[in-house]
């Protein structure tokens, strides 16, 4: 109760004390953590957020224990004293001695009532050092391995842990790939035909080089390595299953998106806080889907002063083409659509660039006749819509190469949208059929496509087609997720032209367009998600575009 009416009503004791700092023009800070590993990212990030808010020049340093000192390492310009005394669970204190020198001191900070300024707005970022990548190779394991932790290893919530008679179900059930068991905790046995027992074995270092390089299923509990891998600052295919009994901790309590571009999280809730109540089955339907990314790269560069394909408009030192690549992992299969004004070219560029070692098909999309002032037929052809990409990768024969290789969904995507993330786990979480990802609008989004729900079906509407009294909250942003099913059977749909005002050839002309959107109406499942756009949406439209979307890059 007095924690309760202490934080609503008493100031917060981090800015009361770092207010006073600042005054009197202190910056050596030193802090004392004896609590868990995932509190690091969870709550001491934001901790030292705030003092460099207040103090930007402040050296800040903490007192430890042994087994956290690695963790503290990824704490980026912060320095870690090791007190060999602590123990975890122990009372601890920090030794005067250490103390000596700082303008500050914080025995005990308390993120849980400091820093809930952070929840739903900041992100951690945990920095990984490239001296560290190999150290999986020691290991000598075997690639696309399951990794599992079978305990939060916390000694007063074992409410966090899955019953151990499930995890050997579960194992009965994965036997096709090698199993990696993580923590440290070896006291229940478990058999396996390929079971791989790293209990104990591995340091922090090494438990997250195994896991970027040789792990493609992590399954955790809400414990301190799932915090650590999910705010790890690196870009690396991961596919994160996380057991919750109560979703208000951990990750789900701080409510922000992975750093991790590739990284795809589902996690799973049990029922009346009890975890017994997940199932194996929940646990085998959350396994990694095979995605396909389909970049729409049949634009030329014109507005933006290049001649050829817009994707090799370069910001950054980088083209268009090379940005959205390296998103992507090594052997990575992705569908790109030109079209016949710039095929040609986009396919010399990628064979210039070998690839960039990426499984690359490319696929043309339809060109249609265009009308003049008079409706009547004119030379020039022009590219029919982004809604021929159904079509047109259908009749490129891909669909039938790549359910042969198992895909189950697909991810759409601009060649104009910098910040665009082909395996965005928003778009593939929860999708059954089509998922829509969508921004807040803003007076800047006036010329974009918006977001309705009719009769209880999502659409999107063009934005000369809206009502001016209405007030329209989401706008499309172009990232959309299929199940590859129903992308190819669109592939049989004709969807209906738009007559579209453009210039080509330098001649004002009518051109009939397909919009992908309007696939919508033949979806019985919908699924919209609205996504941060400063993470998720810098569209280079022209060159008025480039500065703000450059901006929005740096900022990363």
């Amino acid at each position: 109760m007095f924690r309760t009416l202490a934080k609503k009503f008493l100031p917060n004791p981090l800015d009361w004390h770092l207010k006073r700092l600042a005054k009197r023009g202190g910056k050596r800070v030193l802090l004392g953590w004896n609590r868990g590993l995932g509190d690091i990212a969870l709550g001491l990030y934001a901790i030292v957020a705030r003092i460099r808010q207040f103090v930007p020049d402040a050296e800040i340093t903490f007192v430890t224990r042994h087994s956290l000192i690695d963790g503290f390492s990824l704490l980026e310009g912060v320095k870690a004293i090791i007190d060999p005394r602590w123990k975890r669970g122990d009372a601890y204190a920090i030794d005067p001695a250490i103390k000596r020198g700082y303008d500050l001191v914080i025995e005990r900070p308390s993120p849980t009532d400091w820093v809930t300024w952070q929840r739903g707005t900041l992100i951690p970022k945990l920095k990984w050092d490239k001296k560290h990548d190999l150290l999986y190779e020691r290991f000598q394991l075997p690639p696309n391995c399951i990794g599992v932790q079978i305990s939060a290893e916390i000694g007063f919530s074992s409410w966090r842990n899955w019953p151990h008679e499930k995890w050997q179900e579960l194992f009965d059930r994965c036997t096709d790939r090698p199993i990696l068991l993580f923590g440290v905790d070896t006291t229940v046995p478990f058999t396996h035909p390929n079971l791989i027992d790293l209990r104990g074995k591995t340091t922090l270092f090494e438990l997250l080089s195994i896991i970027q390089h040789r792990v493609s299923t992590l399954i955790l509990p809400d414990s301190g390595i799932a915090s650590m891998v999910y705010y790890l600052n690196e870009s690396f295919p991961i596919r994160l299953i996380t057991f919750w009994a109560d979703p208000m901790h951990g990750i789900l309590k701080q409510n922000v998106p992975s750093p991790n571009p590739q990284l795809s999280h589902r996690p799973l809730i049990a029922q009346n806080k009890n975890l017994s109540t997940l199932t194996v089955d929940a646990v085998m339907s959350a396994f990694e889907k095979n995605v396909l990314p389909i970049l729409l790269a049949g634009g030329q560069g014109t507005r933006l002063g290049v001649q050829g394909p817009k994707g090799l408009f370069e910001i950054a030192g980088k083209t268009l083409f090379q940005w959205f690549c390296d998103k992507l992992p090594k052997n990575c299969p992705l569908a790109i659509m030109t079209s016949p004004l710039n095929h040609e070219a986009t396919v010399a560029y990628f064979q210039k660039h070998h690839f960039f070692n990426l499984d690359i098909h490319f696929f043309q999309q339809e060109m249609a006749q265009t009308l003049d002032e008079h409706k009547q037929p004119t030379g020039p052809l022009a590219p029919n819509g982004n809604g021929s990409v159904f079509r047109s990768f259908v009749k490129a024969g891909l669909a039938d190469k790549f359910a042969k290789r198992g895909i189950d969904c697909v991810t759409i995507h601009y060649i104009d949208n910098l910040l665009g993330r082909p395996l965005d786990p928003k778009l593939l979480e929860g999708l059954e059929e089509v998922t829509i990802q969508c921004i807040q609008r803003e007076k800047e989004d006036r010329s974009m496509g918006v977001l309705v729900e009719r009769e209880g079906r999502f659409e999107i509407v063009e934005y000369t087609e809206l009502d001016p009294t209405q007030e329209y909250p989401y706008a499309y942003s172009g990232g959309l997720g299929f199940d590859f099913a129903f992308f190819c059977k669109m592939g049989d749909v004709d969807l209906p032209l738009h007559w579209v005002q453009k210039s080509v050839n330098g001649q004002q002309v009518w051109v009939g367009e397909q919009f992908i959107f309007d696939c919508l109406k033949y979806a019985k499942k919908v699924r919209p998600v609205c996504v941060d756009r400063k993470t998720h949406y810098a569209p280079i439209k022209g060159r008025e575009s480039v500065a703000k979307a450059l901006n929005m890059l740096v900022k990363q």
